[in-house]
């Protein structure tokens, strides 16, 4: 059986470095989320206008949405590994391209969305909003995350107390797969260059862990998210 999910996160936010961690309401939310409708739409009618559908936007790859054309940029750095968690999403709605500079590194980086939202309660209340949108994964299961530009097949294999489990898909970018069957300690999350592919990669992960794919490479040289942890 094959389960496709959206990495499971929880939604927690970091106001600055040295402050306590604080919790937006999603209900305050939708009404500041209003301030973002003229480029962007959530929910199961939602399509791409100035900007790309935001529901499942926590837990996505950066520059990654199906039928969106964006900044080169961003698209850096989400092949980078640049995921939006909630603390990331905090720091971008601030300043957009002062956030892609940081990240990349790049003086010259530019984004293409230019509206700040720079209160922020209001950024920790859309936040909370978006993340409502998100479709969790269960906290047992293993996920991983096609982070790269190209579509490969995935396979994530699970060791339960009766038998080892697997689930197969072919992730195009930003997709995930999720194993929810149970889990033992040695389990493993693999990307083919095809379903026919016989050499590819894998890594060892755990109980209600996530890894992503950024680059593939062949030989087992991949590189995926956990590498740059």
């Amino acid at each position: 059986m094959r389960l496709l999910y959206s990495v499971a996160i929880t939604v927690s936010l970091l106001a600055n470095a040295a402050s306590s961690q604080s919790i937006g309401d999603p209900i305050a939310g939708e009404q500041a989320f209003k301030n973002c409708m003229a480029c962007h739409q959530v929910g199961d009618s939602a399509r791409n206008r100035i900007g790309p559908v935001l529901s499942n936007v926590i837990g996505r790859v950066a520059g990654t949405y199906e039928g969106y054309r964006f900044g080169s940029d961003i698209v850096a750095a989400g092949e980078a590994g640049l995921v939006w968690t909630p603390e990331q999403m905090f720091d971008y709605l601030d300043n957009p391209q002062n956030f892609l500079r940081s990240f990349l590194g790049n003086d010259r980086a530019r984004a293409k969305m230019r509206f700040r939202l720079r209160d922020e309660q209001d950024r920790r209340d859309v936040i909370a909003y978006l993340a409502s949108l998100t479709t969790a994964s269960l906290s047992s299961d293993i996920c991983v995350t096609n982070n790269s530009n190209e579509t490969y097949f995935f396979a994530v294999d699970t060791g339960g107390s009766m038998a080892t489990s697997r689930v197969t898909s072919e992730l195009t970018p930003g997709e995930t797969l999720c194993n929810a069957d149970e889990i033992a300690t040695n389990s493993f999350v693999s990307v083919f260059e095809s379903s026919t592919a016989l050499e590819g990669c894998s890594r060892l992960v755990g109980a209600g862990e996530s890894e992503g794919l950024v680059r593939y490479a062949e030989f087992d040289r991949c590189e995926w998210v956990s590498h740059n942890g």
